[in-house]
């Protein structure tokens, strides 16, 4: 593994970087989010006897509904990348591993897009240009953020004609910010240039010295241009069906997602269909995103069992927890184990050119005799 990027508007262009703080990161949050799921367990008495009075069957089910989403996430990825990468013959291999991996991060760390850098780097091993790799990568979370939001909208304005204004206007407030926030940062460069200050310059230059001040800021400026001019090609109108087909994709998703609450709850004894659960869920996923907690650790729980009161009148910890380890603890081994074997993997083959390099010299060093 290699330095880490720094410029935010530039997709890795060696391959594969993590910097060792995502790592940091990501065991933190293996610990922290494990940590808060017992103690909750512990608080309020959930024993692995109320597992089975809702049914080792159901959350087998509501496991599966969850890692299902990791299948729609390669598919979207694959239409995604096809469609804007403009490369008929662009190499696809390695592409299912990257996307699992990356979510892997994206779910064990505060900033939810931090899987972008990974399929950034995976794109631009393939050959896409850095500007565009990002805003490929991008492209996708945009989607995710806006179809979530949406349903984190409907949850608002439902709870809000079910009587929990506080919980209903919180959830609505959220959401528009979301999408307010993520069309500031990246839909109007698609729009009109981003500009470095000049001023940017003068501060570096009495800080790093006159050449490394141009250097950074030459680099700033052209960083900033190839990523404005990746959005505007990108975000056209001939893009139109290709951003209709990742949508479907994302309600896709996130159906799965209602669908294990769905499972979870019905075998509680809540009877719910699977649309209310799924607006539940992203209703609660929208608070969630509130940057308090890895993973929204404690904060989707305790969210998810004030939703249940408010609207439905059902309170039962332990459904909370089953569903909660059933979408997101084993959502996290698996892509764990793959990200695991995806960094082993870039080692190795990272290691391979050493080694020719290796041998060449010893072989070079045996023939002039040493």
């Amino acid at each position: 593994m290699s330095q880490e990027t720094t410029d935010p508007t530039e997709a890795p262009t060696g391959g594969f970087q993590l910097p060792r703080s995502v790592i940091k990161w990501a065991a933190a949050g293996l610990v922290l989010t494990s940590a808060v799921v017992i103690i909750i367990s512990l608080y309020s008495g959930v024993k692995f006897s109320d597992f089975e009075r809702i049914g080792y069957l159901t959350f087998g089910l509501a496991a599966a509904a969850s890692l299902a989403k990791l299948l729609v996430q390669i598919v979207r990825f694959r239409v995604i990348t096809v469609g804007l990468a403009d490369d008929p013959k662009m190499d696809l291999s390695g592409l299912a591993l990257t996307r699992v991996s990356s979510e892997f991060i994206s779910i064990s760390t505060p900033t939810p897009s931090a899987g972008v850098f990974i399929r950034s780097a995976w794109l631009s091993s393939k050959g896409v240009t850095g500007g565009k790799a990002l805003w490929i990568g991008y492209f996708e979370v945009l989607i995710e953020v806006y179809v979530g939001a949406g349903l984190g909208i409907a949850a608002g304005v439902y709870a809000f004609l079910k009587g929990a204004v506080v919980l209903g206007s919180t959830i609505a407030v959220i959401a528009l910010v979301l999408i307010m926030g993520y069309t500031i940062i990246f839909i109007i460069p698609a729009r009109r240039a981003i500009k470095v200050p000049h001023f940017v310059f003068t501060i570096a230059k009495y800080l790093v010295g006159g050449p490394k001040a141009t250097a950074l800021y030459l680099h700033a400026v052209v960083g900033s241009l190839n990523f404005s001019v990746s959005a505007r090609a990108i975000l056209t109108r001939g893009k139109l069906p290709l951003a209709l087909k990742a949508v479907v994709l994302t309600i896709a998703e996130d159906l799965l997602d209602g669908a294990a609450l769905w499972l979870v709850l019905n075998a509680a004894g809540l009877k719910i269909d699977l649309l209310s659960s799924t607006i539940a869920v992203y209703g609660v996923d929208t608070i969630a995103q509130l940057p308090v907690s890895i993973g929204g650790a404690g904060l989707t729980e305790l969210t998810m069992r004030g939703y249940l009161i408010a609207i439905y009148g059902f309170s039962s910890w332990a459904s909370i927890v089953i569903w909660r380890v059933a979408v997101y603890q084993v959502l996290l081994a698996t892509t764990g184990i793959v990200f695991l074997y995806f960094v082993l993997r870039k080692t190795k083959h990272a290691e391979k050119p050493r080694e020719v390099e290796h041998q060449k010299d010893a072989k070079a060093f045996l023939q002039d005799g040493g």
